[in-house]
């Protein structure tokens, strides 16, 4: 699966590449949101991993943006956030206000338990 993960942190990006690639798929990273809507131009992702405080463009804001084009508008998008914490997602599941939200920090069974709810409901 071709995945962008969009987070102005460069270990969480590192991070998440290693394990998503780990895991066979193909991980493209933006560090804000301007660079990944262009990304998600360039190159249509099936999944994206969306921090929400970014600089130039917040992931709220891009995830508007995508769900607004056609084009863009299926893409699952999980968020990820250290604006809820860990207890708040496990406690509510990782649907919050009909989106995916993933708390960091997270191991990698919870990052691809909520991967797969995301993408098998697109």
């Amino acid at each position: 699966m071709r995945i962008l993960v969009v987070d102005d942190d460069d270990q969480i990006l590192q991070l998440v590449t290693a394990m998503l690639e780990l895991e066979g798929h193909a991980v493209e990273t933006a560090s804000n949101g301007v660079d990944a809507l262009l990304r998600v131009g360039d190159n249509r992702p099936e999944a994206i991993l969306l921090d929400i405080v970014l600089p130039q463009m917040d992931g709220a804001t891009v995830a508007q943006k995508l769900r607004e084009d056609p084009g863009t508008a299926n893409i699952p998008i999980v968020f990820l956030t250290g604006l809820v914490d860990s207890e708040e997602v496990r406690r509510r599941g990782p649907i919050i206000g009909g989106q995916y939200f993933l708390a960091k920090p997270f191991d990698a069974e919870r990052l691809f338990d909520v991967l797969m709810l995301a993408t098998e409901k697109a």
